[in-house]
Formats: structure tokens, C-alpha cells, sequence
């Protein structure tokens, strides 16, 4: 896939998982087309992934072309005039759009850069007259100091274009909670527009282009919905990954960072993160200087790191977000209240209960207003009534840290040994992690294509069957996992996909099986060379060599059949071998002789 819209989240590569969302909001986009899909609100905390979610539905849009126009906005979290705010959301649509229709995706970064007559020229000289006449049409209104019919052309503008040239569109708009919050009416910053969000009332219900918005404080965004926009948003609620998408969220970060990990701690790591994907990045980009992810007690030690030290990037970004919040609750008894919760997060508790224990002398209703503040602020959680602390043992140990009655007690002795229970819980369970197994074999000879099989070419190519004779490893620019496109069908994933910088290199496409006992088949052989005779037609790749790697061997017939049609294999051991994964030399251990294919 192509980055259209430069995504956040960095090397793209590095988004993992989310295959249940990416599915569901898909199919939300073909939906438009037949304008059954309605106005939609991403929720979750801060760094689950929602812009990266977002932005990669985007360029996939943008890519597979697909009948709807993507736009993606993000409301920034500092005080603007409404006025610029107005200006900044027109112009960026504007180049989006132009992008889009021209297949010239090179105007999307520069919208920034450009002013309104600007935009009119380029529009004009693309062959878009109807959009060039609307931006000569918000530009007058700008010169008429008519700022309010402004913002309501800007605003309709992106439906009413695709109802006139008989499109789609999709309207996502990152972070939308602040718009009430940071948005002021005047030049001056000191009317804020409390309100705005409620603008959209009108524009939100049209089918042909919904809008797809998203709040990382969930309280606050839902009350303005509720109130602002009853009715005109549907909610979807983005979990913590599952366990199987966070292990290749892991094996994917060891892979691109070069960090080592092993099965065991890869299953350590998915439990202890709670499968968050901020958290999982945070541990491999950790500053810790004994960082070490292939051993049980480096991960705790890490996560420790992370959430105690004042270096620790989850630490870090938790305490903005919790110092963020509290200004805004405003209220001496909140942390006495959430440190109480938290304590007892184990269950929910009545308001009886939080007043006794806490001392609280107030009514029913100001004890109401102040649990509902802490509700918009996403630190407590709620059921009828009866509250509790938020289930995330991370957030919980940094919130306690910070306010805890003994802070240094807390953070030398009671959260260290809270780790360690947890570590000897998700140890006890070990076992479980044999399921991953053929995931680790992938992230250990996607490792060694990457790293090391080219400088090894000899050593490598003699653990392998049937390979050309003019073949040597290459320098590869990606080595991933393959996905069929989205919506594509039938839908189909290859183990790996090794993609050489230089035209000239084989490509490789590897089927990976390591069990224990049961020998790749004749039928898995013939499933593998359809499935990738698809890859090569959808990349439209020229040159290269497919690939098995079954540790318990071949049945007695699929050699001969994987020969015949040109397909290498092996079974040897030293592919697995995580000897390098140290990034130590190669030993005569290493270079042991290679195990039979029969």
C-alpha cells in the first residue's frame, strides 16, 4: 500500500492487527455508496490507535479508489479563531479533493502552504470549475467579514460537491471533542465557542458523505454528542487489541527495531500490556538502559521503567493526560476520590460508600456533579450509579504514583511488588504460548532475511532446496506478512513477502509451517502457489521464487511435486535458530549441518 497521507504512526510497516475495524469500517464505506451508513464516533483513551486507524482507512480509500472521497481533518489541541479554524478545514479539503480526482497525491502535504486564490488557480488549471467557483465564493464571503455564512458554506461544502458531481465522501475529523474547547468566536480568544460541535447538526444526517470523528477523552465527547448532536452519531468503542494481533504487534516492532525477543517473552509482553498497543510501543522504544526483551524478568523490569520513572514514556504521557484533566474538574476531592477507587477497582461502589470512607459532607447531587466530571475525564468508570477505578493496571499504577498517600513507599515497594505478581501470574501460564509458534518462526526468518542472509549468502542458500541457480539473498526494502487487500475475496494472508530494493532481485514469498509432528502436504502445497500466484498478480511482481519452510518435514510425494512446479523448500533447523537474533557473529554451533527434506 502507498502512503497518500502521511501517517502518524511512522514507518508504515508498523501497523499491526485492528483486522476486526479495518473490516467493519470498510464495509461502513462501501455502505455510503448506497447511503445506508450513518454519521460514526471512534471512541477510546489516548494512543489505542484511533488516528492511526483513521489514516490508514484513508489511504486505503485513496488507493483502491474506491467511489468515496476521503477527507481527513484533525482539530488541534490549541485556542483558534473560529475564523481560521474555517479557513484552515476548507483549504485542506480543497487539496484533498483535487489530490483525489487527479491522482496527484502531492498537493495533500502542502495544504498548509496555500491560500484561498491559491487553491481557486489550482482547481481551475486541474479542470475543477465547480470547485474552483466555490472557493471564489467562500473567498468573497472571507472579504465580506461574513465569517459565520463562512463556516456554513466550508461546512457544507464537501457534501454538496459530491451531491453535485453525483459522488460519495467520507468526512473524518480526528479529535472532535475539542472544537468546543479550543475554538473561540473572536479574533481575541476570549469568547470560547462552548458550543460549536452543535454546528454540525444539519450536516452529520446526510448519507452521501457521514461524518467519521474520534475522541480520546470519551466522557466529554459522548456528552457533546448526546446534547450537541442528539441521535446523529452511531458509537464505536475501540478495545485493547486481542492476544493474537498484539503477539504480531510485537514480533512486527522486534523485527523493524531489532530488538530481541523470544516466544515466551512475546506472550509475557502481550499479557502484561494488557494487548494496548501504546503501551507495547512504549516497551520497545524505552529508554531503559538495561532493556531486555528476551528475558522474563527484563520485560517486567522494562514495564516498571516505563510506568515509574520519570523518563518512562507511558509515565510521561499518562501524566499529561491526568494533568490535563484535573484543571478542568476543578475539585480538591477528586483525587481523594479517584485514589480511592483505584484501591478497590476490583468492584463497583455506591456513592454511600465513597462519602463515608472519604468524609464527604454534600448532598447526593454535588457528590453526582463531581463523579460526572471525573466520568467526562475517563479516570473513573461507571454502572448505574456505582463507580470504580479504571481496569488498566498501567494507568492505575502511574495515577498512584503521582497522588499515592506515600508516594515513595509506592513507588520503591507496592507497585514493584504488584509487578511481580502479575509476572508470576502470566509466567504460571507459559505454556499457553506453543500457540505462537509459527508466528515466532516467521519473525525469526523474516529477521534473517532482513539482517542477516544476504552477508550469508552461502550459508543460507545451502539450508535451502530447489532455489535457481542464479539466486543470492538481497537487500530487502520491506519483509512482512502478506494481507490480501481489503474486501478482497476470497481473502487470503501469505507468512511472508520479502520485497528486494532493486528490480532485479528475487522477490520471495514463503509459506512457514513449525509443528511439531504433521508434514506439509501436497494439498497445503497446491493451496500455497494459488494463494500466491494471486500476491504476484495484485503486486505485479517480475521476478521471483516461492518458498516452504516446514520444520516437521514433507510428506513423501509434495518434494517432487515442489520441484516440478518450481517452488524451493527446507526443513532445517538453523532457520529457526535465534543465534543471530543477538546480532552475534556466526558460530560452527550455528553452522551445523542441515536436517534431510525426506
Amino acid at each position: 500500500m502507498k502512503t497518500y497521507l502521511k501517517e502518524k504512526i511512522g514507518n508504515p510497516e508498523l501497523f499491526t492487527g485492528r483486522k476486526k475495524e479495518i473490516n467493519y469500517f470498510l464495509n461502513w464505506i462501501e455502505g455510503i455508496k448506497r447511503e445506508i451508513s450513518m454519521s460514526t464516533a471512534i471512541l477510546s483513551r489516548r494512543k489505542t490507535g484511533k488516528t492511526a486507524l483513521m489514516q490508514r482507512l484513508y489511504n486505503l480509500i485513496f488507493e483502491k479508489n474506491m467511489g468515496v472521497v476521503p477527507f481527513y481533518f484533525e482539530i488541534e489541541e490549541e485556542n483558534q479563531w473560529f475564523g481560521d479554524l474555517c479557513e484552515n478545514f476548507f483549504i485542506s479539503y480543497v487539496c484533498q479533493y483535487i489530490a483525489f480526482k487527479t491522482r496527484k497525491p502531492g498537493y495533500i502535504p502542502y495544504s498548509g502552504l496555500y491560500t484561498l486564490d491559491d487553491v481557486a488557480e489550482i482547481a481551475r488549471g486541474e479542470g475543477l470549475d465547480v470547485l474552483a467557483l466555490r472557493i471564489l465564493g467562500v473567498r468573497k464571503l472571507q472579504e465580506q467579514g461574513k465569517t459565520e455564512r463562512m463556516w456554513t458554506a466550508v461546512r457544507e461544502t464537501p457534501r454538496q460537491i459530491a451531491e453535485h458531481e453525483g459522488e460519495y465522501a467520507i468526512q473524518m475529523i480526528d479529535e472532535f471533542q475539542f472544537v468546543n474547547r479550543f475554538v473561540y468566536w473572536d479574533r481575541e480568544k476570549t469568547h470560547r465557542a462552548k458550543d460549536f460541535a452543535g454546528s454540525w447538526l444539519h450536516t452529520c444526517e446526510y448519507k452521501n458523505a457521514p461524518l467519521l470523528v474520534s475522541g480520546s477523552w470519551v466522557g466529554w465527547l459522548m456528552d457533546d454528542l448526546s446534547t450537541m448532536l442528539p441521535g446523529r452519531f452511531q458509537y464505536h468503542f475501540m478495545e485493547n487489541l486481542p492476544e493474537e494481533e498484539c503477539v504480531e504487534m510485537i514480533f512486527r516492532y522486534a523485527l523493524l527495531q531489532d530488538t530481541p525477543v523470544t516466544e515466551e517473552t512475546a506472550s509475557l509482553v502481550a499479557r502484561m500490556t494488557e494487548g494496548n498497543p501504546f503501551y507495547i510501543s512504549a516497551v520497545f522504544r524505552s529508554k531503559y538502559p538495561d532493556k531486555d526483551l528476551a528475558t522474563g524478568e527484563g520485560v517486567r523490569k522494562t514495564l516498571e521503567f516505563e510506568t515509574l520513572h520519570k523518563e518512562g514514556i507511558i509515565r510521561g504521557t499518562w501524566l499529561e493526560y491526568i494533568n490535563s484533566a484535573f484543571p478542568r474538574i476543578n475539585d480538591k476531592y477528586a483525587k481523594d476520590i479517584v485514589l480511592y477507587l483505584s484501591r478497590h477497582r476490583d468492584r463497583f461502589m455506591p456513592r454511600d460508600e465513597l462519602k463515608k470512607h472519604l468524609g464527604l459532607d454534600m448532598p447526593d447531587y454535588e457528590l453526582d456533579k463531581k463523579m460526572d466530571a471525573l466520568l467526562k475525564s475517563d479516570i473513573i468508570e461507571e454502572d448505574r450509579f456505582q463507580y470504580r477505578g479504571v481496569q488498566d493496571n498501567i494507568f492505575d499504577k502511574v495515577f498512584r504514583s503521582r497522588y499515592a498517600d506515600d508516594i515513595d513507599k509506592f513507588v520503591t515497594q507496592e507497585a514493584s511488588d504488584e509487578y511481580k505478581a502479575l509476572f508470576d501470574r502470566y509466567q504460571s501460564l507459559s505454556g499457553e504460548h506453543n500457540r505462537y509458534k509459527g508466528a515466532f518462526a516467521e519473525f525469526v526468518i523474516s529477521h534473517h532475511l532482513s539482517y542477516a542472509a544476504r552477508k550469508e549468502n552461502e550459508l543460507f542458500g545451502s539450508m535451502m532446496r530447489n532455489l535457481p541457480d542464479d539466486f543470492r539473498f538481497a537487500a530487502y526494502k520491506s519483509v512482512r506478512q502478506y494481507h490480501s487487500p481489503p474486501l478482497h475475496k476470497p481473502e487470503f494472508q501469505l507468512d511472508i513477502f520479502a520485497s528486494p530494493k532493486d528490480d532485479d532481485e528475487y522477490s520471495l514469498i514463503w509459506e512457514v509451517k513449525h509443528r511439531n509432528t504433521t508434514k506439509f502436504s501436497l494439498g497445503e502445497a497446491k493451496e500455497f502457489l494459488k494463494k500466491a500466484e494471486e500476491l504476484i498478480r495484485l503486486e505485479g511482481i517480475r521476478k521471483y521464487v516461492l518458498t516452504v519452510f516446514s520444520s516437521a518435514g514433507f510428506t513423501r510425494e509434495t518434494p517432487d511435486w515442489l520441484r516440478a512446479h518450481t517452488i524451493a523448500w527446507s526443513r532445517d533447523a538453523r532457520w529457526l535458530d535465534t543465534h543471530l537474533l543477538t546480532k552475534k557473529s556466526l558460530t560452527p554451533e550455528f553452522s551445523r549441518s542441515a536436517i534431510s527434506d525426506e
